[in-house]
């Protein structure tokens, strides 16, 4: 059984060693050795984490990360007004080991980080997603939305 929850401090090694196996496992060998960038990623997790701006969410079983899903706060500007809705949410990072897919892992982290996410006024959460992932998200809550533009360089 997994159990869900908060990513800490102690969790980097782990966390490194996902974002890894989830980058090879997408876009092929890297170009840099596993040390070089388990310093640069340890460097910017631990950063993330203690920042305030950045949660990560992930299913644990027999005390190894199996399944993770970050969230980024996103600051609003405040207006004139209107009483602030605070954040925005952007999620990111999602991967499960593949041994782990398909059992309810990812759903289970979904529902912790959308419950953190309203009791914390988040206003909404974003993505985007891969096409392999999206009959995922809209199984979640998730759809389509017209109101956002890109602009590509």
């Amino acid at each position: 059984m997994a159990i869900v929850r908060l990513a800490t401090l102690d969790d980097v090694d782990g966390l490194v060693q996902m974002r890894w196996d989830f980058s090879t496992e997408d876009y092929g060998v890297s170009t840099v050795s596993f040390e070089e960038f388990h310093q640069i990623c340890s460097e910017f997790l631990v950063e993330a984490i203690e920042s305030g701006d950045w949660y990560i969410w992930v299913a644990e079983v027999e005390k190894n990360i199996v399944s993770q899903m970050y969230l980024q706060l996103i600051h609003k500007v405040p207006r004139p007004g209107k009483t602030p809705d605070p954040y925005y949410g952007y999620v990111t990072n999602v991967f499960t080991r593949p041994v782990f897919r398909s059992k309810g892992l990812g759903t289970e982290i979904q529902i912790a980080m959308e419950k953190w996410s309203k009791e914390n006024e988040v206003e909404f959460l974003i993505l985007w997603p891969s096409s392999n992932s999206v009959q995922f998200y809209n199984r979640n809550g998730f759809s389509r939305s017209e109101e956002a533009l890109e602009n590509h360089w």
